[in-house]
């Protein structure tokens, strides 16, 4: 088992505990270090990973609070489209509102496992075979963290988005899958792309019938973070240690 994986100090001890660099600042390495030309999110919430890019943006979310700093952030264009992500899919093309594929995606909108299927294989679509779609929320820290419903407040809550992870080693075996130690809840960058595959849109009801009743508690906790060979932040953290597992 790997020595990131941490026993924390509540009732659930096989949860990890992380001790990486910040999400949003790990991310703006990615951004520093590889210089994407097409970025696109998904969950801008205040624009703090927004601000990462310099690039032309395309920014989802049905509620945005963004301040003007992530906005204006010497970038050529930023859309923002104030909609649910399946809507902006049945309604606009990435591509073409960039005028070019997706390079970077981060994928971090309702934490509903579903959901974040869909919008991986949307998004998918728009990339090329070299581009990173990253996933938020993919290591919770105990349980509570995993159920569907919002529990208000500023509590960290992951939902039950970590079923994608093992949805696609399944079903996209050929997908190259990192899990970051990003605190306070990981990062995956998932690259080796195939935007032409319907191996997901074709068999989601099927997936989705299969694990919509599946805990994490059910799947086995130490089972998952094994499965996910968490590696640090810190093994990509120059862009001569980034370019060994990602370039655009």
């Amino acid at each position: 088992m790997s020595d990131l994986y941490k026993q924390d100090d509540s009732n659930h001890k096989d949860y990890v505990k992380l001790n990486g660099e910040i999400y949003y600042s790990f991310l703006k390495k990615f951004h520093d270090f590889l210089n994407p030309k097409g970025y696109l999110e998904i969950g801008t919430a205040t624009g703090a990973s927004l601000a990462n890019s310099r690039c032309n943006s395309i920014a989802i979310d049905p509620m945005f609070t963004v301040s003007p700093d992530s906005i204006n952030n010497k970038r050529p264009v930023t859309m923002l489209f104030s909609m649910p992500s399946d809507l902006f899919f049945a309604e606009y093309n990435p591509t073409s509102l960039l005028s070019k594929k997706i390079d970077i995606a981060f994928l971090d909108g309702l934490h509903e496992a579903e959901t974040l299927l869909r919008d991986f294989y949307n998004t998918e679509r728009h990339c090329k075979r070299n581009s990173i779609i990253f996933l938020h929320d993919m290591l919770p820290f105990n349980g509570e963290m995993t159920i569907r419903e919002y529990p208000g407040g500023a509590v960290p809550w992951t939902g039950d988005v970590w079923k994608v992870l093992p949805i696609l080693r399944k079903n996209r075996p050929g997908l190259d899958i990192y899990v970051f130690d990003a605190a306070p809840t990981g990062l995956v960058a998932i690259t080796n792309l195939d935007p032409e595959s319907r191996e997901l849109s074709d068999n989601y009801y099927k997936i989705w019938k299969e694990w919509s009743n599946i805990e994490l508690k059910e799947y086995g906790v130490a089972r998952y973070f094994d499965e996910c060979n968490i590696i640090s932040t810190s093994s990509v953290n120059t862009a001569s240690k980034m370019r060994k597992l990602f370039w655009l």
